[in-house]
């Protein structure tokens, strides 16, 4: 899906404008599982060589698409932060909203993106996907999360994850300022 960004984008607005966030309780519990998403697309977006080589190896050894699994614990962590026992019918349409939009977009994108792969990378990415879950690690293969030799500063600044990162940072502040606030 070409315009997955813009839908991300879209919809992560709508739920901002939807949600009623009241709850710190909340906003905590899907604050750590924003930063372990975040985390995991770092880590992801540090490693991936795109459109040149079948990368394999650190988060990509555990899952073929780590950066897919990053941004689904980031959707689950955002619309934690935004739901509220006081407004459960609010909550409930964010929650739909947010699993309807997720699913849609990266369904199709993984579908596209693997039919690349196995047209550029063949029986190397057919292996590969034999072996290597999805989106959901093989528990025996977090361990490759942890390889700090594939890691690259000049690859991560060139996939220019910091940008999403920059983005992620706002809308936590400002789903604070609305609880804070009451807004």
């Amino acid at each position: 899906m070409k315009k997955r960004i813009l839908v991300s984008q879209i919809t992560a607005l709508l739920i901002l404008i939807i949600s009623k966030p009241d709850n710190w309780m909340f906003f905590f519990a899907g604050l750590i599982f924003f930063i372990l998403g975040q985390i995991i697309r770092l880590l992801s977006s540090a490693c991936i060589v795109k459109s040149k080589t079948l990368t394999k190896n650190g988060p990509y050894a555990a899952a073929r698409n780590p950066l897919y699994l990053g941004t689904f614990i980031m959707t689950l962590g955002f619309i934690l932060t935004v739901s509220s026992p006081n407004h459960p019918t609010k909550t409930f349409i964010v929650w739909i909203l947010a699993s309807v939009a997720f699913s849609l977009i990266y369904r199709k994108q993984i579908f596209s993106e693997e039919g690349f792969l196995l047209k550029t990378y063949g029986q190397e990415y057919e292996n590969y996907k034999k072996t290597v879950n999805s989106i959901i690690p093989k528990l025996g293969s977090l361990s490759n999360f942890w390889d700090f030799n594939v890691y690259s500063l000049q690859t991560f600044k060139k996939n220019k994850e910091w940008r999403g990162m920059i983005a992620a940072t706002a809308i936590i502040i400002l789903v604070a300022a609305r609880i804070h606030y009451g807004f």
